[in-house]
């Protein structure tokens, strides 16, 4: 076993269900730790995508380019794991590229070990699907955020479903372009908002 090093990502996984002696020696021995900076791209659309992302601090946005426009689809930071979807676990080329918009810190495991590590340890399928149940519940917000008729709707939705940090913290053209508003009307009703929050 690897010694003493810290691994965030199982102590989230201790928080989904209890875990193994065996099971927690093997995932620190398979986990690995990296640095990439700012604006680095894991994952290229057309690519096999091989590996799941545990963020330990930082923020990584998914995108696909369309009709040569690049279009921002989920966002994810401290905490939270990334990957592609359809790419990692139908182990093929992935749909979307995946880029780093902070200098970011990760746990990661590969596609192998984590199939090993579901077919041996019984408590990983537990995990596996309490994910599964969490991503869908994300998609499920994209899917009705993406159904709202006007901008202003689409914003505050983003904001009531526990994403007003990233005002602050993520490149506002990729919050518009994730919402599907235009740069100058985010930036409206980005001012709109801020005077509102403003008022005593």
């Amino acid at each position: 076993m690897k010694d003493k090093k810290i691994c965030l990502s199982l102590f989230f996984l201790e928080k989904i269900a209890p875990l193994s002696t065996e099971f927690k020696q093997f995932f620190q021995e398979k986990v690995s730790s990296k640095l990439y900076k700012k604006g680095t791209v894991l994952n290229e659309s057309g690519q096999l995508c091989d590996t799941l992302y545990f963020i330990k601090k930082g923020l990584i946005r998914g995108y696909h380019i369309i009709e040569n426009k690049e279009i921002t689809t989920w966002m994810s930071t401290d905490g939270e794991l990334v990957t592609s979807i359809t790419g990692f676990f139908k182990n093929e080329n992935a749909r979307e590229n995946i880029q780093t918009l902070e200098d970011t810190s990760v746990e990661c495991i590969s596609y192998s070990d984590l199939q090993y590590g579901l077919s041996i340890y019984p408590e990983m399928g537990t995990v596996f699907t309490t994910l599964l149940i969490e991503y869908y519940i994300h998609a499920e917000n994209r899917t009705l955020l993406s159904r709202i008729p006007s901008a202003k709707g689409r914003f505050n939705y983003f904001l009531e479903t526990g994403n007003k940090f990233l005002l602050n913290r993520a490149p506002h053209k990729y919050l518009a372009s994730m919402l599907n508003i235009r740069p100058e009307t985010f930036s409206r009703i980005l001012k709109d908002f801020l005077l509102v929050e403003e008022e005593p």
